[in-house]
């Protein structure tokens, strides 16, 4: 299809001073596209007095103010303007296209039923000369819902059509005379499509087109059936079931029935294809905005019925498809990866039906076509190891047999990964296990693991540089197995990609002992608790503390300390006044069990009385009587009476037992007030425990 813009020379004109066929109303018969369009505009005399205002300007620029029009109204500059041109070599008629789609390529189409078939069976048209006439794709009529009875039927010409036109490399898309008013109507025919494309099996790479009109004897859908909201979501309906079906979906229709029945913007993921039998799609060439009218995205315009294409003796609708190839494929990153091979992803180019996948060459300097493919991934093989490889994307349209190219991708760097690491080989010692391992081509460095028995993973241990193959793991515990993986990494962009580990490598070290516990003391810390110390034992992971019962005469492990350096221990929630026997010992964990040092010498402490509770005061007299509650374990109880001279309280009696839990203090002055308070003692060896002073009561002797 040749294009011309607006603005170019007279004598480049020339060539377009042609006469377009007259836009001639036809009868609609059922379920036929190119029905009458009433309301357009009859453009055929201003097109003839353009085309010869155009050669009487032959021999000057054309100027794009207002041009003199005979016999009609003059192009507007602002029309002028937003269009660029071409010419069909269908109807010789110069066409006007919106200038937003100057950018998309321009291809001729045709589209047809079993009108165009003998015996409503057999095409008619030679698909060979009519692609060599200029003719890249077509749509065919595959079925049609009755007027009257509202029944599906098959357009049974239409696999006659489809295959023909497919070895003749014409691209195929899909349509159906509809006549839905529900949205379960339009899913039912959209279904009906698709049964077909599957029964058939036909290769379908342009869009299923619902095709809405009314037929000469319509009884179902007329112009105005539906409200435009309804219309709209019939058509959203049957689009919904395309898309989801994998193929694209688009609604025909007259520029009269999609300006009054269709909300284009809320329509989504569904073409236009408008029919207007004019040289412009828009009514605004004269007078008004250009296009405002068809302010809606369209894709194809059906642009005459009267079409005379080679390979075909009568008239056939012709078509313009505007297809936007100018996006660049994006997205392309790498997958996945192993040592031979990279997977490649990439985010989808329109309705591209193919990419073409490119690879760097060293040895030539540029990129080389690699693998066509129908998906968004691609997997390159038999690469090599550890090395970087560069690549780039495009999407592919083969339309008319001609292959149609999007924008490259960006350049992406992928990389294979590095061999398996092998021969590993491991040396035990006491406390250390040596590891060396074969060097691996192309690996920029390794790094050593080690299997982790808590979590049951393996975990890193260090990172080495490609020029060692060699590594120490220290500080490891005596009599225990233990086991390693290495891995060789290739580092691209800070990132490291890691080839297959090594087989797992295992090996025990040398058993190791714990000294006994040096150093064990119990002190008294409170009536309810007492503090255990020791000295740390080398090797050790922790320490078992174990106390005497007294009920059993046996020991019982009562807490379990972890950490080597951990040598404090507070007994708490003891009984006052009591005494607790104790030793330690130390332990390691070695070879998936503990082992224990010997136990420390057994040590023993009292715990202190407990606070005197319930401390009563009564008088006689000229002496007060101290009554408490017994407590059980002591060795007897010290009563304290303040003195008011030196503001201290000073001891006035010890009582020996635990039994005796009263004293009567004598001979007091009277009209005088004492104070007093008690507490209970222990003997401990050679010491004495003392318990917390009761409260203090006070008195007034009378």
């Amino acid at each position: 299809m040749k294009w011309i813009g607006a603005g170019i020379f007279a004598a480049s004109l020339l060539a377009l001073a042609v006469q377009p066929q007259p836009v001639k109303a036809e009868e609609q018969l059922d379920g036929v596209m190119g029905q009458s369009i009433e309301d357009e505009m009859d453009v055929v005399s201003a097109q003839n007095e353009l085309n010869r205002q155009i050669l009487k300007n032959a021999t000057s620029q054309l100027t794009l103010d207002h041009m003199p029009m005979r016999g009609a109204s003059s192009y507007t500059q602002a029309f002028w303007g937003a269009s660029f041109t071409s010419v069909s070599d269908y109807t010789n008629g110069t066409y006007y296209h919106k200038s937003d789609l100057e950018d998309c390529e321009l291809f001729n189409g045709i589209d047809v039923s079993w009108w165009q078939a003998r015996g409503k069976k057999t095409t008619l048209i030679d698909w060979s000369a009519a692609h060599d006439a200029g003719i890249d794709f077509a749509f065919v009529r595959v079925a049609s819902r009755d007027t009257s009875d509202g029944s599906i039927y098959t357009d049974t010409s239409a696999d006659s059509h489809i295959q023909t036109a497919l070895a003749n490399d014409v691209n195929v898309g899909l349509y159906i005379f509809s006549q839905a008013v529900t949205e379960d109507e339009a899913v039912e025919e959209a279904e009906y499509v698709l049964d077909l494309v599957d029964q058939y099996n036909w290769d379908v790479t342009m869009p299923i087109v619902m095709d809405r009109e009314a037929g000469r004897t319509s009884k179902k859908l007329k112009a105005g059936t539906l409200s435009k909201a309804k219309e709209t979501a019939v058509c959203q309906a049957f689009a919904d079931t395309i898309t989801e079906a994998g193929y694209e979906a688009c609604v025909y229709a007259s520029y009269s029935w999609i300006r009054n029945y269709i909300n284009t913007d809320e329509l989504s993921d569904c073409g236009l294809w408008i029919a207007r039998y004019n040289n412009t799609t828009t009514s605004n060439s004269k007078s008004g905005t250009p296009y405002a009218d068809v302010a809606f995205d369209y894709d194809f315009w059906q642009y005459s019925s009267s079409g005379k294409v080679d390979g075909y003796a009568k008239n056939l609708d012709v078509d313009f498809w505007y297809k936007d190839m100018s996006d660049e494929t994006t997205g392309l990153k790498m997958k996945s990866n192993t040592a031979g091979s990279v997977t490649l992803s990439w985010d989808a180019t329109g309705d591209a039906q193919k990419y073409r996948v490119y690879r760097y060459d060293n040895a030539s300097g540029s990129y080389k076509y690699v693998k066509s493919v129908t998906g968004t991934s691609y997997t390159d093989k038999n690469l090599a190891a550890g090395q970087v490889y560069q690549y780039k994307v495009r999407g592919q349209w083969t339309i008319g047999g001609t292959n149609y190219y999007s924008g490259y991708s960006n350049v992406l760097s992928a990389v294979t990964l590095p061999e398996q690491v092998k021969n590993v080989t491991a040396k035990a010692g006491n406390d250390n296990v040596i590891l060396q391992w074969d060097a691996v081509s192309g690996a920029d460095g390794y790094r050593i693991f080690k299997y982790d028995e808590s979590t049951q993973q393996y975990v890193k241990l260090a990172d080495v540089k490609n020029d060692t193959t060699g590594y120490t793991v220290e500080n490891l515990e005596e009599d225990t197995e233990y086991k390693f993986k290495i891995g060789a990494y290739k580092q691209v962009n800070a990132v490291n990609y890691w080839g297959d580990y090594s087989a797992e490598t295992s090996v025990k070290t040398q058993a190791k002992t714990l000294e006994k516990v040096q150093g064990f003391t119990v002190e008294t810390v409170s009536d309810t608790a007492l503090e255990l110390s020791w000295e740390p034992v080398e090797g050790a992971d922790g320490y078992r503390i174990y106390r005497l019962n007294t009920s059993t005469g046996k020991y019982g492990k009562i807490k379990t300390i972890k950490g080597a350096e951990n040598v404090l221990y507070k007994n708490g929630s003891l009984s006052s006044a009591t005494k607790y026997t104790y030793k330690v010992r130390a332990y390691a964990s070695s070879n998936g069990k503990n082992i224990y040092g010997a136990y420390s010498d057994i040590k023993r402490a009292d715990t202190k009385p407990a606070q005197i509770k319930g401390l009563q005061l009564t008088m006689k007299s000229s002496s007060i009587t101290l009554k408490w509650t017994k407590q059980s374990n002591v060795s007897g109880y010290q009563i304290y009476r303040y003195n008011t001279a030196t503001r201290k309280y000073d001891k006035v009696k010890t009582i020996k037992g635990a039994g005796t839990v009263s004293y009567t203090n004598k001979n007091l002055k009277k009209r005088t007030t004492y104070k007093y308070k008690v507490r209970a003692y222990k003997t401990s060896g050679k010491k004495k425990l003392y318990g917390s002073f009761s409260t203090a009561v006070k008195m007034k002797v009378k």
